[in-house]
């Protein structure tokens, strides 16, 4: 991992070079195997992750819910709001991704609210989001 992958992330491109550097303390690369699970509905959750390279299928009871890519974040619901999976995400094609633990963002937001204002801000547009596709639904 480096800050120059790190740069290419929309998450973390506005980034300036010092806090890239910073953020390299907390992030890990993760790799998943296609059709292998990233994370599983119901689980306890330790990580959120933003994709590099791949396409994850989300899924919530048997159903598609989203296909995330590049550049998206998963797994930030979870972790923000301290519950279980809503829904698993597994591996289409071979994924790559930056992982930031629990630990490690409740330090990260210590020293970078901005980013973690960031994570906020997609966690609230994905829940509008799901509950704009339940009531379509209902």
């Amino acid at each position: 991992m480096d800050v120059e992958r790190l740069r290419r992330l929309p998450l973390f491109g506005e980034l300036d070079h010092h806090d890239l550097s910073q953020l390299l303390r907390w992030v890990r690369e993760v790799d998943v195997p296609d059709g292998d699970l990233m994370f599983e509905q119901g689980s306890v959750p330790h990580d959120l992750f933003v994709i590099e390279e791949g396409s994850l299928e989300i899924v919530r009871d048997g159903e598609r819910v989203a296909m995330l890519g590049p550049g998206d974040v998963v797994g930030e619901m979870a972790v923000l709001k301290l519950e279980r999976r809503w829904a698993s995400a597994s591996a289409v094609g071979h994924v790559r991704a930056v992982s930031l633990d629990t630990d490690d963002l409740a330090s990260m937001s210590e020293q970078m609210p901005e980013l973690a204002d960031r994570l906020r801000e997609i966690m609230h547009r994905r829940e509008r989001e799901n509950e704009a596709s339940t009531e379509n639904e209902a």
